[in-house]
């Protein structure tokens, strides 16, 4: 464990950023940062997290890694791709089993123990606020992630995801094939074969880029949830309109 002392005010500009300490009054802010943590994990380290010894909140200074347990037949199972400013919290593990975090990148954790989160939810209104709103929202992502994964076949996992370069206007691939093959619960040969598919309906891979012939190919695999945040959910076209 590193002492954050030293690198408060560039972990303080980071994290006023994220959503669960948006709009939380400056000087409470700064008061609270003082309990940070950090920990460094190197690629390809693995650590197991339990719902003892891991009740904290962990938000992601910088790096990648993937969150999977084992399933009753020895399959991984991935649960999370989590990278940049994302937050795992005790809500992604159970005292039943034990979540796995294979580090893919090196990676910076900041996080806070259980008794300093619970002391400034008390005393920060706007911040139990925002924690309430990212429960939330991380429920309703996993009611469509599973969905996803059960229900729809490898082509339509693989547009649904490339659906979300759309919408976040990159275009591009942010991991690699392998690594969203797994989180997609299929193998890298069936993301090959669904590529090729879509590549049929005017949507194409070209080094991690995603070209569309017209434009909107990717609107059909675009669930609810996901469309919200484009700029033409429910407009003419829209798939959900």
């Amino acid at each position: 464990m590193i002492s954050a002392k030293n690198y408060h005010n560039k972990y303080y500009k980071f994290l006023e950023k994220t959503s669960i300490f948006k709009d939380i009054d400056t000087n409470d802010l700064v008061d609270f940062l003082e309990t940070i943590k950090i920990k460094q994990y190197r690629k390809g380290e693995m650590v197991t997290f339990d719902s003892q010894e891991h009740a904290k909140c962990y938000i992601v200074f910088d790096g990648l890694f993937k969150l999977t347990r084992v399933d009753e037949r020895g399959d991984e199972i991935v649960i999370a791709l989590v990278d940049k400013k994302d937050i795992v919290s005790p809500m992604h593990y159970s005292k039943h089993y034990d979540i796995c975090a294979e580090f893919v990148k090196n990676t910076t954790l900041i996080y806070f123990n259980k008794d300093e989160i619970e002391r400034f939810t008390e005393k920060s209104h706007q911040f139990s606020t925002n924690i309430i709103t990212y429960l939330a929202g991380n429920v309703q992502k996993l009611m469509v992630n599973a969905e996803v994964l059960q229900l729809k076949s490898a082509k339509e996992k693989v547009g649904w995801y490339l659906a979300h370069s759309k919408i976040n206007n990159t275009f591009r691939l942010p991991y690699s094939k392998s690594l969203i093959a797994s989180y997609l619960g299929i193998k890298p040969e069936s993301f090959s074969r669904a590529l090729v598919l879509l590549k049929e309906e005017g949507i194409s891979l070209a080094n991690k880029t995603i070209n569309l012939e017209s434009g909107d190919e990717l609107c059909k695999y675009c669930d609810k949830v996901t469309g919200s945040n484009c700029r033409s959910f429910e407009s003419e076209g829209c798939a959900h309109a």
